[in-house]
Order: structure tokens, then C-alpha cells, then sequence
């Protein structure tokens, strides 16, 4: 079986750019031990942090930060204020995708059999901005019914559901 290319989860903060808040902290420290556990990398995008500041998230979440130690360890995880190419095909996770670009979880799973994937999950109430909506290639909306997901569970759901797809391809 030939193996898939990365999936890269990547947290757009659309909170406070210029503050290290905590709902920060707490979103990095949920979403690393899915990515852990589904394959995937993790990606932070206009976060106010440096690689310090990550290293003393101090969390009882994820086995007390275990999960993203593990990913720091293994180089996936990234810090970023721009897309990277190493991240593939960009995708803006939404329950309102543009019907131009709309890209189920199964297609998705088929897509990494070819390609790396950057799939973005907007952070606050504003989700994503249009720039990034625009730059995507595909909208995914991870539950196919239009249904808006609080971010947590959407940073849950997305990295599972897409993982167990590809195994059954």
C-alpha cells in the first residue's frame, strides 16, 4: 500500500493578534493529541508566540502537554504567519463552503493519497477571513449538512473523520 502524504491542521488565530491569551493556549493544547493520534501535523498562523512561549504551556490536557512535546520532537509542529509549501493543497475548513470549491472528507482522504493538505480551522468567533477563504483551493465542510461546529470539536472531528476514510481506501 503506498503511503499517504501529511495532513497539516492549522489554527488561524482570528482572536487578538498581539496578545498570548489563554483561549491560545488551550486550543494548541486540544488539538495536539489528535493530531497526534490521526497522523497529522499541527500549524499555528498568527499566533503572538514563539517556540518559548509553546514549550511553557503548562496544560493537564493531552497527558500535561505529552502529545505536543511529541510533536515538537518530530518536527510537525510549526509555527507560521503564511502558508508553507510543504503543507500541499490549502483548505479552509467551513459550514458555509463556497459551492466552487466544496470538497467532501472523503475526497479529501482520496486527495492525500496524492498530495499534502493544509486544512485551516479559524480560532474565535469570526472563523476565517475572507483572504484565506479565497486562497483555498477547496472548502470542507466536515459534516456535509452546513452544521457550524464549535472549534474544538471541529479540531476533533476533522483529523478523524479524514484519517478513518483513508482507511478504508
Amino acid at each position: 500500500m503506498k503511503k499517504l502524504k501529511r495532513m497539516t491542521l492549522i489554527l488561524y488565530n482570528s482572536y487578538d493578534k498581539t496578545r498570548w491569551h489563554e483561549a491560545h493556549k488551550r486550543a494548541i493544547a486540544r488539538a495536539a493529541p489528535i493530531c497526534y493520534a490521526f497522523d497529522c501535523n499541527l500549524a499555528i498562523m498568527e499566533f503572538p508566540c514563539k517556540m518559548e512561549d509553546i514549550l511553557n504551556i503548562k496544560t493537564t490536557i493531552g497527558n500535561s502537554g505529552e502529545y505536543l512535546e511529541k510533536l515538537i520532537e518530530k518536527n510537525r509542529f510549526f509555527i507560521v504567519d503564511k502558508f508553507l509549501p510543504q503543507f500541499g493543497i490549502p483548505i479552509a475548513s467551513t459550514s458555509k463552503p463556497d459551492e466552487k470549491k466544496v470538497i467532501t472528507p472523503l475526497n479529501t482522504a482520496y486527495l492525500l493519497k496524492k498530495k499534502s493538505v493544509g486544512i485551516y480551522v479559524g480560532l474565535g468567533r469570526h472563523g476565517l477571513p475572507k483572504d484565506i477563504m479565497e486562497s483555498c483551493v477547496y472548502h470542507l465542510d466536515i459534516t456535509e449538512k452546513r452544521v457550524s461546529l464549535e472549534t474544538c470539536t471541529a479540531i476533533g472531528c476533522i483529523p478523524a473523520i479524514i484519517y478513518t476514510h483513508t482507511k478504508y481506501l
